[in-house]
C-alpha cells in the first residue's frame, strides 16, 4: 500500500517542502508540495533522489570498528563500550583540549544533530572545535556580530518584492542559496524582471544564475573588494540616502578618507569594468527604491573575505537599502535566538580570540578555531595535543586546505570516532564510524536554515516510523556521546540529562530581564513543556520564548502545536524592518567604524596597484552534487557535473588546447591532473574546478564516487593562506600555473 506523507528535503539549504510517496518503508518518489508557502512547488533534482539516498546499499547500516584496517560491523552497545574506553581515559591523562571536535555542514540540516551541539560542546570542555564554517561563512557571521552585534544578523536580499538585485560571487540558481533559503531562487528572479526589476550577476564566470540575470559582469576574482569600494565611494560622493539604518551608523565622515583611493578610475583595469559601468550600477543602486546587494561563497573564501562582507553592508546602507522592504533584510525566525528575544541587551563585546590555539596561535572566532590549524594541532606534542578527534556529518579531508597534510595527522591520532552515513576520504581514517538513521525515522525543523529564510517561516516534519531495532535515532547517540564526554558513562538516563539541560536553560531565560518568561516560577514552565514528548520539549520552548511564541501564556503567539498542525508549514509573512530592536552592540547602533576594515582598506589598495596573475583559479557550484555528499547517487551523474577544469576558449587555443585534453594545474602547495573543458563562459585569464571531488583515495565504501572520481581542489591550496581577520582558509581566488599534460 502507498501512502503520502508530507515532509521536507534536507538536502542543502532551500528546505523545500516535499510529498514522499512510501510503500514499505521505501520512499517510491518525492512530488513537490505545493502547498508550501516558501517552496511553492518547487523542488530540485537533488530532492527528487531522496529515496536513492536513503536506501543506497552503500550507506551505513552499523556501526563499524576498524580491525586489522578494515571495518566491521559491531552492535551499538560495543560502539559505545570503544568509545567511552577510548575516550576518557585521554581526557584524565591528557585534558580535556585532548579531545577535538570537528562539525560539518551535514549537522545543520538535522535538528537532531544540530539541536543537540550544545550538549556535546559543553560536556566535551575542549578548546579545540572545529567546523566547516571557516572554509565557508565565518568572515559574513563575524562581520554582522562586529556591525550589528549578533553573528544570526545576516541582511537577505528581500526577493519577493525586491527591483534591482545585485548577486556577487554566488550561484543560487544551483546552489538554491547559500546563507539565503530561497528554494526555486530561478523563479524568484524571474519574477523580478516581470514586474519591471533588473538582476546584476557581479561573477567572473558566466553561471547559471548571470544567464538569467539583465546584465553580467565578468570581474576579475577578488576584485570584489576594490569594486564595492568604488560603489561605497561614489555613492558617499552622490549623498547616502537617508533612512533608518543610516541614522543608527551615526558619524560617517571618517569613510572619505579611507575610501579616497577607491574611484571607479582608480580600480576599473583591476576589476575589469569599466569606470562608466561602475558609476551607473552604483547611481542605479542608489535611486532604485528597492534594492539589495548579496555576494556568497565567491564573497568569503577569498583574499579578502571580511572586508567584502563589511563592503556589501555599507553600500547596502548608504545605497538606503538596509532593512527596507524590498531591500537587504534580516529574518524573524520562529525558533529564538540572541537577536529576537526581548528588548536589546548587549552582546559580549569579544568577538573574536576569547582563546587562541596552541601551535601557531590562531584566534578563535565565534566560539571555533579555524580549521587551517587543525592538522597542527594533531601533529605537534605537548600539554593540549590534540590525542582523539570526533567528526559529525563531515569531510575535512576533500573540503580542508592542504588533505594530504590531514591525511597524515588524522593517522597519528590514537582514537577517532565519526559520526557518518558513509566510509568518505575522511571517516575511512575513523577506528570507529556511527551511522545516522533512515531519515523517515527522525522528526526534524531546519532551526538553523529558517535564520536565513526570504518569508519568516517553519516547518515541522514528524517521523514517518519507529527506528527498527538496529537503528539509533540522532538524538540518543547525540546525548549518548555527551554524556561520556561528560564522565558519566553511555548508558545513563538519555531523559533525565536531557530534561536537567532544559531546566538549566529555563533557569537562564527567566533569569534574563528581557525575557517574556522573566521571573517566572521554572516548575510552571518545566510542567507546561511535561505535555509533549521529551525530545520536542525544547523545540517547543525555543517557539514560545521566541518573536512568535506565546511567552507561555504571556501574549497570543505560536506553540509547537500551531507549527506542527502545518503540514505544509507555517508562513508568518514576508520579511519586515528590525531595526533598532534586532541590535546587540554597546553603542546601540550599526558600529561602522573598525580598525580591520581600514587595515585591509589599505592592503587593498596594494592589490589594486600590482601586476596580475596569469591565471586564477575560481570553484564552482553544481546543481546535482552538494560539496562532496552526493557522488554516490547514480542517477545524479549528469553531462552537467563534471570534474573538469573550465577555461577559456582563446586562452585554450593560444596554448594549443582543446576540451578533453589534460593539464597540470600547480601552485607552491600542489598539483592536479585535470581535464579541460573549453568554453566562452568564463572570462579570460580565468579557470574553473568545482569543489567535493578527489574521490581516488577512497578505500572503497561508495562504489559510484570511486567510477568517477575527480580531483580534489584543495590539493592546491594550504594552511598558511588565511583571511586575515577570521583566518578563515582562502579557497577561491588563487593564482595557479597551467601546463600541458599526457592523457592519463
Amino acid at each position: 500500500m502507498t501512502e503520502h506523507f508530507k515532509s521536507t528535503c534536507s538536502l542543502c539549504e532551500a528546505c523545500c517542502g516535499v510529498i514522499l510517496e512510501i510503500e514499505k518503508d521505501r520512499v517510491l518518489n518525492v512530488i513537490p508540495d505545493r502547498e508550501d508557502p516558501l517552496s511553492g512547488g518547487f523542488v530540485c533534482p537533488k530532492g527528487a533522489v531522496i529515496g536513492e539516498v536513503d536506501a543506497d546499499p552503500d550507506r551505513l547500516r552499523t556501526p563499524m570498528l576498524k580491525t586489522n584496517g578494515c571495518h566491521r560491523p559491531i552492535s551499538w552497545d560495543d560502539a559505545f563500550s570503544q568509545i567511552e574506553e577510548r575516550i576518557v581515559p585521554i581526557q584524565k591523562e591528557h585534558g580535556r583540549d585532548a579531545v577535538g571536535l570537528y562539525v560539518g555542514n551535514g549537522a545543520a540540516h538535522n535538528y537532531n544533530l544540530h539541536g543537540n551541539l550544545h550538549h556535546l560542546l559543553s560536556n566535551l570542555g575542549s578548546q579545540n572545535f572545529y567546523t566547516s564554517g571557516t572554509v565557508d561563512q565565518v568572515p559574513r557571521q563575524v562581520v554582522s556580530m562586529l556591525m550589528y552585534g549578533s553573528e544570526l544578523s545576516v541582511p537577505l536580499p528581500d526577493l519577493d518584492r525586491c527591483q534591482l538585485l545585485w548577486v556577487i560571487g554566488a550561484n543560487p540558481a544551483e546552489s538554491n542559496g547559500s546563507m539565503l533559503t530561497t528554494p526555486g531562487f530561478v523563479g524568484r528572479a524571474n519574477a523580478i524582471r516581470r514586474r519591471g526589476g533588473r538582476v546584476i550577476v557581479i561573477d567572473p564566470q558566466r553561471t547559471r544564475t548571470a544567464q538569467l540575470a539583465s546584465e553580467h559582469l565578468a570581474i576579475r576574482p577578488s576584485a570584489d573588494g576594490a569594486f564595492l569600494a568604488a560603489v561605497a565611494n561614489t555613492l558617499l560622493k552622490q549623498k547616502p540616502v537617508e533612512n533608518n539604518a543610516l541614522r543608527l551608523c551615526g558619524d560617517l565622515t571618517f569613510l572619505e578618507s579611507w575610501l579616497e583611493p577607491f574611484t571607479p578610475e582608480n580600480v576599473a583595469d583591476a576589476c575589469r569594468v569599466d569606470a562608466e559601468t561602475i558609476t551607473r550600477l552604483a547611481t542605479e543602486l542608489r535611486e532604485t527604491e528597492k534594492a539589495a546587494v548579496y555576494g556568497r561563497m565567491g564573497t568569503t573564501t577569498q583574499a579578502f573575505s571580511s572586508l567584502v562582507v563589511w563592503l556589501m553592508d555599507l553600500v547596502n546602507i548608504l545605497a538606503g537599502n538596509l532593512d527596507v522592504e524590498g531591500g537587504a533584510m534580516f529574518a524573524t525566525p520562529l525558533f529564538a535566538q540572541e537577536n529576537s528575544m526581548g528588548d536589546r541587551v548587549p552582546s559580549p563585546t569579544a568577538v573574536i580570540g576569547k582563546w587562541r590555539s596552541r601551535v601557531s596561535g590562531l584566534p578563535e572566532a565565534l566560539h571555533q578555531l579555524p580549521v587551517a590549524c587543525l592538522p597542527e594541532e594533531i601533529e605537534t606534542p605537548g600539554q593540549g595535543q590534540i590525542k582523539a578527534l570526533v567528526t559529525i556529518a563531515a569531510n575535512p579531508v576533500i573540503s580542508n586546505p592542504d588533505p594530504n597534510r590531514l591525511r597524515r595527522a588524522l593517522s597519528q591520532l590514537e582514537f577517532m570516532v565519526s559520526y557518518d552515513t558513509y566510509i568518505n576520504e575522511t571517516t575511512q581514517y575513523a577506528d570507529l564510524i556511527l551511522p545516522s538513521p533512515s531519515r523517515l525515522t527522525q522528526f526534524n525543523y531546519d532551526s538553523w536554515f529558517y535564520q536565513f529564510a526570504v518569508r519568516n517561516y517553519g516547518r515541522y516534519t514528524p517521523a514517518y516510523r519507529a527506528p527498527h531495532a538496529d537503528e539509533k535515532p540522532d538524538r540518543e547517540v547525540s546525548l549518548r556521546l555527551a554524556m561520556i564526554f561528560a564522565g558519566l558513562g553511555a548508558d545513563g538516563d538519555i531523559d533525565a540529562f536531557e530534561m536537567a539541560a532544559l531546566r538549566n536553560e529555563i533557569e537562564n531565560e527567566i533569569g534574563r530581564p528581557a525575557s517574556e518568561i522573566s521571573g517566572r516560577d521554572v516548575e510552571e514552565i518545566f510542567n507546561d513543556l511535561s505535555r509533549l514528548p521529551i525530545e520536542l520539549r525544547r523545540l517547543d520552548f525555543m517557539f514560545r520564548i521566541g518573536p512568535f511564541g506565546d511567552g507561555f501564556g504571556s501574549k497570543h503567539g505560536i506553540r509547537f502545536e500551531d507549527v506542527a498542525a502545518a503540514s505544509s508549514g507555517l508562513d508568518l509573512g514576508p520579511l519586515v524592518p528590525r531595526l533598532p530592536n534586532l541590535l546587540r552592540t554597546a553603542s546601540g547602533q550599526i558600529d561602522i567604524r573598525h580598525e580591520f576594515a581600514q587595515e585591509e582598506l589599505r592592503r587593498l589598495k596594494e592589490w589594486v596597484d600590482k601586476d596580475k596573475p596569469r591565471y586564477v583559479l575560481v570553484g564552482r557550484r553544481q546543481l546535482r552534487s552538494n560539496n562532496s555528499w552526493m557522488h554516490n547517487i547514480s542517477s545524479l551523474r549528469h553531462a552537467t557535473r563534471q570534474c573538469t577544469l573550465r577555461m577559456n576558449s582563446d586562452d585554450a587555443a593560444q596554448s594549443g588546447l582543446k576540451s578533453g585534453d589534460f593539464v597540470t594545474v600547480s601552485t607552491e602547495h600542489g598539483s592536479i591532473k585535470v581535464r579541460i573543458e573549453t568554453t566562452e563562459s568564463i572570462a579570460s585569464g580565468v579557470v574553473s574546478l568545482p569543489h567535493g571531488w578527489g574521490h581516488e583515495t577512497l578505500d572503497g565504501g561508495q562504489r559510484v564516487s570511486l567510477q568517477d572520481p575527480g580531483v580534489n581542489v584543495n590539493q592546491l591550496t594550504g594552511h598558511n593562506r588565511r583571511d586575515p581577520l577570521t583566518n578563515t582558509a582562502i579557497v577561491n581566488g588563487y593564482a595557479v600555473q597551467i601546463a600541458t599534460s599526457q592523457c592519463e
